[in-house]
């Protein structure tokens, strides 16, 4: 007799548990967009990767120029160089994941500055990109025109 009551009590609370199927597109990714400007302590613009998918960029400097107050360097016909609010781009900071990255042009006689070479990384790779526009305290600090703030792809585990 008590081995016929555990196994309906197992399907009652295996019958309790629904399953939620969401389906995201593009206006779960401009509100996700505008949640980040309205939830943020400073002044920031995002783009995530639902919007960045739906350019015809060539990399990640030209998704960045569609941010107001945002505008790119182009070397031979490439987007390059961001300009944040008017400040050069050597003058503004990327962070990677995280971390600040600089490095110098493909060319062997360029100088090592704090500007990240755009050119190599495809919009594709990129999960989300923001832009904060002014200072806050969790971001690291130097940057005068802005913070240009790349967030990689979530992986898909095998």
């Amino acid at each position: 007799m008590a081995a016929t009551v555990v196994p309906c009590a197992i399907a009652q609370e295996g019958a309790d548990t629904t399953e939620i199927i969401e389906i995201r597109g593009i206006r779960a990714s401009q509100k996700a967009n505008i949640n980040t400007k309205r939830f943020s302590d400073a002044v920031v613009d995002a783009i995530t990767a639902e919007d960045i998918g739906k350019f015809p960029d060539k990399n990640v400097a030209e998704s960045l120029s569609r941010i107001p107050g945002v505008t790119i360097d182009r070397d031979f016909g490439e987007g390059q160089g961001v300009t944040i609010r008017g400040v050069q781009p050597d003058q503004n900071l990327t962070l990677v994941n995280g971390q600040a990255v600089g490095t110098a042009q493909w060319f062997v006689l360029s100088d090592a500055t704090r500007n990240f070479n755009f050119e190599i990384l495809a919009s594709e790779m990129v999960g989300g990109l923001e832009v904060y526009k002014s200072s806050q305290a969790d971001l690291d600090e130097g940057a005068l025109g802005g913070t240009a703030t790349l967030r990689p792809c979530a992986r898909v585990k095998p």
